[in-house]
């Protein structure tokens, strides 16, 4: 919880903030700040007439919201692909299989196969060749 306190801090600073209030006095008037007391350890607060404060927290929850919603869909994708990466290496598996007992049989009845192989591959191009040109 501290590392999230922290970055939180971080974040706030960044932003020009302290305490959820900003630093800076610029585009409100001077009445509407209240000096620094010493339980508020320096920060300086305002009255918010225009609602400004409330929105910007609404729109810091938004975007705290959709990076958890951003972080979940990242780990699930993780685990879709783990389990596409085990069901690959199977595959792989049986590729390798196959192919040894598609050589296995080359070697046995020679080059009778493979020219097969071929005869078909080309009736399969020109196939689709006239059936992309007179479609």
């Amino acid at each position: 919880m501290s590392t999230h306190n922290n970055q939180s801090n971080r974040l706030r600073h960044q932003a020009g903030l302290r305490n959820g209030t900003p630093v800076s006095h610029s585009g409100y008037s001077s009445a509407a700040y209240s000096g620094a007391g010493p339980e508020d350890d320096g920060a300086q607060t305002y009255d918010d007439p225009n609602g400004k404060d409330s929105r910007l927290k609404a729109k810091i929850s938004m975007l705290k919201d959709v990076s958890i919603t951003i972080g979940d869909e990242i780990r699930d994708q993780n685990k879709f692909l783990a389990t596409m990466g085990e069901d690959m290496e199977g595959l792989s598996g049986r590729l390798a299989t196959t192919m040894k007992h598609f050589y296995e049989m080359w070697a046995r009845q020679g080059c009778g196969p493979l020219f097969y192989l071929a005869l078909f591959a080309v009736c399969v191009f020109v196939f689709v060749y006239l059936y992309l040109k007179f479609r």
